[in-house]
């Protein structure tokens, strides 16, 4: 059951980073033309304002489809998600049993103000993070509850 549900993740994964590459190049595309993929003119403050927002969609955000967002959240890994307790003395300290469960082939999560984890594309900067309560912008898919990194800051 395991197996098929990292199968299902790096899938997910997958997914993101060929919509993310495919976002990534309507929006250079955009910014060389001065409009957007709806044909409205764009600038750079306008942008830069939506993506500095906490949990702000430029598209498709509610209706199951992956967009573009921020979300807050606590880096943690996909075994303990966000209760450590089961995992005994390891469990009082965050920090060191996400980075026990990771070693122990858990990856990176974050675990948003709902208690929902997401899967992460990026498993390199989550790890100066672990424990620690972040946002993270990307692309994000609802539904598989996964984000493709694009930044992480720490809060």
């Amino acid at each position: 059951m395991r197996i098929i549900a990292n199968i299902l993740v790096c899938a997910v994964l997958i997914l993101g980073v060929a919509a993310c590459s495919n976002a990534d190049q309507q929006a250079e595309i955009s910014s060389q033309s001065g409009t957007s993929t709806t044909g409205t003119s764009t600038s750079a403050a306008s942008t830069s304002e939506t993506a500095a927002q906490p949990n702000t969609a430029s598209t498709n955000k509610g209706t199951g489809e992956v967009y573009e967002g921020t979300i807050s959240g606590v880096i943690s890994d996909s075994m303990c998600g966000k209760d450590h307790a089961k995992m005994g003395d390891t469990g009082k300290d965050a920090k060191v049993c996400i980075e026990k469960c990771v070693t122990s082939g858990a990856k990176y999560v974050l675990v948003d103000e709902k208690g929902d984890s997401y899967a992460l594309s990026d498993q390199d900067k989550p790890k100066e993070q672990a424990g620690k309560t972040v946002s993270i912008t990307g692309h994000i898919d609802p539904t598989e509850r996964s984000i493709h990194v694009h930044s992480i800051v720490s809060k």
